[in-house]
């Protein structure tokens, strides 16, 4: 299989050759169990020497990862945050092992702060991993809808071939039951086909001869014969593959605040402990090589980027939990960044704002929440907007029924995608609520896709978040938990600004050794936590609703 490199929201590269993206993927969860196992005899009283060879190991092994990343983004002159990680990482490791072949009392070693930094740093880019190769799903669903095998007239025989080697003009003998292997136009017999993959609707449509078959939908009753017309890269599901994975493709990575924050924060760090070696090398105890390591090493430790590299993901993970909680499935940390800036939603009708089921009178009844969920969205402030495949005098009931004003109908999904993309285009954040593979063009576009737990696998791979129980009324829960998570990370980032903007001063006086710093990290980082856990509590009042 060809690799296809396509770019993500968070700015990492994925290919389409599966075999690679786990071989990636399974390399980081190595390196995060040797990591941890080599971290955990640290938690004992150690001979020193015993603890230098663990240390090593470790340094040498999981913490290359940061070192080569760091190293990396030197040659492309950047500095982020690997660096300040490789940089305080080998800061601990070179004074510690400095202490324990020149000390021979008191001796007070820091691999065991080492170890933990590398192993937490590595779990959190092991689950961005996890999150990234779901990504690729979505089109790989796509594809999966094409036949792998279809029945073609060769020569007035009826012969199995592969669907892929089938080319404009083939006769294809299509039976009930059968995923139409190809687009094309039926020259004998009529069928009833499931074109829910174009339109959403779930009720048959009879086809008869001239009419147009589409590839990838499915012949629910009757046999037919039909010519190919359009196959391959040029095919309806292939467009539709395409156009997603274009969508995706194009879609601005996230510039992560802490990022943004780091950019500056890295470089000055560094100059900063440059500049204090020389201070105090030179100036305040010339020639003392242990006092001017000590106080760089302080300030490492001190300024390393656990607070500020937790206050990001640890708010993300406890709100993802926390909606897990609550019946909303959110696919990594990017999707709920994305959902807090979200300030226009864009329903689907069938099977979103509807059952997805037709029953007596041709009706496809309202789903019980859909009204409720509707006026909580607007409660928030949102514009919302109702875009579906079906008839205007039923798309403009349903939107009536649950008070949408903006309707827009008999649009089909390359359409929608459009629609999707001229909403962005005015400046709004946009999230797209669909269940079907006709929403899957449009949910990729938007800045945030949602999809019916009830849905097709297209839609629920392509969306960044997941309502497994087709409660709709979770969506306006996912959008305020979502702010509620933006307020944490944003008061974890003032918290973990302050205490660098306290302690690194304080390090570079000389008066906080590298093991005193290590526990102001450490204390850091779990306020952090403690703060982002307060999560766990939102939406309590709004939990069986």
């Amino acid at each position: 299989m060809d690799k296809e490199s396509v770019v993500l929201g968070c700015g990492c590269e994925v290919y389409g050759d599966e075999a690679e993206e786990l071989k990636q993927r399974f390399r980081l969860l190595r390196l995060l169990i040797v990591s941890t196992a080599l971290s955990m005899p640290l938690l004992w009283d150690l001979p020193p020497r015993f603890q230098f060879v663990l240390a090593t190991a470790l340094q040498f092994g999981p913490g290359l990862y940061y070192i080569r990343n760091a190293i990396r983004g030197l040659r492309n002159r950047t500095a982020g945050m690997d660096l300040l990680v490789a940089l305080s990482t080998t800061a601990i490791y070179a004074y510690s092992t400095v202490v324990v072949f020149t000390v021979t009392e008191n001796i007070k070693l820091y691999y065991l702060c080492d170890g933990v930094l590398i192993s937490l740093l590595l779990f959190g880019r092991y689950l961005e991993s996890v999150a990234i190769y779901q990504s690729g799903e979505a089109v790989r669903s796509l594809l999966r809808l094409q036949p792998k095998t279809a029945l073609v007239l060769r020569d007035g025989v009826e012969t199995e071939i592969d669907a892929a080697e089938i080319v404009s003009g083939d006769m294809v003998i299509l039976l009930p039951g059968e995923r139409i292997p190809a687009d094309g136009r039926i020259v004998e017999g009529s069928c009833l086909v499931d074109e829910s993959l174009l339109t959403g609707e779930s009720v048959p449509v009879e086809k008869r001869p001239s009419e147009l078959l589409t590839g990838g939908t499915l012949n629910r009753e009757g046999r037919v014969r039909y010519e190919a017309t359009t196959v391959g890269e040029d095919s309806t599901l292939q467009q539709i593959a395409a156009f997603v994975r274009r969508a995706q493709s194009e879609k601005a990575p996230i510039q992560r605040f802490a990022d943004r924050i780091a950019s500056i924060f890295v470089p000055s760090v560094i100059a900063l402990a440059v500049l204090i070696f020389a201070l105090w090398f030179f100036l305040l105890s010339p020639g003392d090589w242990g006092k001017a390591v000590s106080t760089v090493c302080g300030v490492l430790v001190i300024a390393c980027p656990c607070a500020l590299g937790l206050a990001t993901p640890a708010a993300l993970m406890t709100a993802s939990g926390r909606a897990a909680e609550l019946g909303i499935l959110f696919k990594g940390a990017s999707a709920i960044e994305k959902a807090w800036s979200v300030d226009t939603v864009v329903f689907d009708k069938t099977g979103t704002l509807t059952e997805g089921r037709v029953e007596l009178g041709m009706t496809d009844p309202l789903r019980e929440d859909a009204r409720a969920s509707v006026e909580a969205c607007k409660a928030l402030g949102l514009e919302l907007w109702m875009i579906s495949g079906d008839k205007g005098e039923t798309a403009r009931h349903i939107a009536t029924e649950c008070g949408i004003e903006n309707i827009l109908f008999e649009v089909k999904p390359e359409e929608k995608a459009r629609q999707i993309k001229r909403l962005r285009e005015e400046g709004r954040c946009v999230a797209m609520v669909g269940d079907g593979v006709n929403d899957a063009p449009a949910m990729a576009e938007a800045d945030l896709a949602i999809a019916m737990g009830t849905g097709t696998d297209v839609a629920i791979e392509c969306a960044d978040a997941v309502l497994p129980g087709g409660r709709i009324g979770r969506v306006p829960q996912a959008l305020r938990l979502a702010q509620a998570a933006r307020r944490t990370v944003r008061q974890n980032l003032a918290w973990a600004l302050f205490y660098n903007a306290i302690c690194i001063p304080v390090a570079a006086c000389g008066i906080v050794n590298p093991s005193i710093a290590a526990a102001a990290m450490t204390l850091s980082s779990n306020g952090i936590l403690l703060h982002s856990l307060r999560l766990n509590k939102a939406e309590a009042a709004n939990e069986n609703r």
